[in-house]
């Protein structure tokens, strides 16, 4: 009687595909070890794993060859040579292990034999056909899931908050589509994801973890991307949105000793060496000082020696937003005014067209992998020269800035909290740049 050590591998795709379950292939190795009279001692389940993964990335393959090193077992089991693995140089890294230790393997429903020359090339020559095989089919899964991306039909089932699969297209999920949309216009408007986790709690009563919040706002199917198509799921805010969030993710307020509040933190830069400045505290109740951290605390080389108070900052912003704010509107009715001769959307669509028929053609064998992508290189190169032709001219969007300097703005602004002035320039400003000869300037965030 011999100690028997069952592996079992399959991956989702083969498991959907061909019906190689979990299951069935364990209830194989019961069933030969109970006939042969052996003892199963343990059976090893890689579920979800290519086998064409390294060794070292199957983790139930990493307990077993643990097992064999302490000699728990004297025969692996496995129902065939795909199985185990597809890659002949996995395949002997681990044959290595099994043999320094005398453990041999064998298939149930195959005849492998690893004690001869002959058995040995055979091994070589089945496992260079099943490493083929696993090429040809990870090209073809992959062919497959470009035709599902190109008709903007989900690859998966995995969505994130606020989506829903209805048919065989991503639509907002009725149930969480104003939270979501929530999380997205409060994060704009104050730039903290604890303030957003706070309204959230206040207002919906659920409790949603920083990471949670931070990872949705890093996350691209909210602007209508994901799988890397365009348009493939609603948008909740727009590309240009989705843009200045992971700029303001890089200006985020962070909280200082005794919770003090400098309105323009995170939003001002050393036009010398461009670094974030900081602010720090003046004694008694002086208005708090702008320096550049790089120069006065860092001393990393940077010559900018000004300090500058908030309330100065505060004063010129208050005098030259309006005005800035004009310029960008002179600019915008410019570029408004701009159009093109010419729409390249049918010779865009017809190009698509063409793609997707060549994929078609390349999975039903008619044309080799390498015609495959000679077309469709051609063909790509040909539509990123149209969508770049396509593309509508730039414009500026004012109405956000326009909603907030409404006619009176400036006696609203004079009663307004610390905390709420933040997010009021925040709201307004994109950056704040302050140079060593005091002048300041900024930009409007559009």
């Amino acid at each position: 009687m011999k100690s028997i050590l069952g592996y079992v591998r399959v991956s989702t795709e083969e498991q959907a595909i061909h019906g190689l379950s979990i299951e069935a292939q364990t209830a194989a190795v019961q069933n030969w070890a109970r006939a042969n009279g052996h003892k199963l001692v343990d059976v090893y389940v890689d579920a979800g794993i290519s086998a064409r993964k390294p060794a070292s990335k199957r983790p139930e393959l990493q307990r077993l060859l643990s097992d064999v090193r302490e000699k728990r077992g004297d025969l692996i089991v496995f129902t065939k040579l795909d199985r185990w693995f597809r890659n002949i140089a996995e395949y002997y890294k681990v044959q290595e292990v099994l043999e320094a230790h005398h453990v041999d393997w064998k298939t149930i429903q195959e005849d492998y034999d690893t004690s001869t020359a002959s058995g040995r090339l055979k091994i070589n020559i089945m496992l260079s056909v099943a490493q083929d095989e696993a090429d040809r089919t990870s090209e073809r899964i992959k062919a497959v899931f470009e035709r599902k991306r190109e008709k903007l039909e989900p690859v998966s089932g995995r969505l994130p908050i606020g989506y829903i699969i209805s048919g065989k297209k991503i639509v907002k999920d009725p149930k969480t589509e104003e939270l979501v949309s929530d999380v997205f216009q409060k994060y704009m408007a104050c730039g903290s994801i604890s303030e957003t986790q706070r309204f959230i709690l206040e207002k919906y009563e659920v409790r949603m973890l920083y990471q949670r919040v931070s990872k949705m706002l890093q996350n691209a199917a909210y602007f209508g991307c994901t799988h890397g198509m365009d348009g493939m799921c609603p948008a909740y805010i727009t590309r240009e949105q989705f843009d200045k969030i992971q700029e303001t993710r890089m200006k985020i307020v962070r909280k200082t000793k005794g919770n003090r509040v400098y309105i323009f933190s995170g939003l001002t830069f050393c036009g010398e060496c461009g670094k974030r400045m900081t602010f720090s505290p003046a004694r008694g109740n002086a208005s708090p000082v702008c320096k550049c951290r790089a120069h006065h605390i860092e001393k990393s080389g940077c010559m900018n020696k000004v300090c500058i108070t908030e309330k100065k900052i505060e004063r010129y912003l208050l005098d030259m937003v309006k005005a800035k704010a004009e310029e960008y509107a002179i600019t915008s009715r410019r570029l408004n005014g701009s159009h093109k001769e010419k729409s390249y959307k049918p010779e865009i669509a017809s190009i698509r067209a063409k793609i997707s028929r060549v994929k078609e053609l390349y999975i039903n064998d008619i044309i080799s992998l390498e015609e495959c992508k000679e077309q469709n290189s051609a063909l790509n190169a040909r539509l990123e020269d149209l969508l770049e032709k396509d593309r509508p001219a730039k414009t500026i969007d004012l109405s956000k800035i326009q909603e907030v300097l409404q006619t009176g703005w400036e006696s609203d602004y004079a009663d307004i909290s610390k905390s709420e002035k933040q997010e009021f320039w925040r709201i307004l400003i994109k950056e704040i740049t302050i140079y060593p000869d005091r002048r300041i300037d900024f930009d409007l965030n559009l």
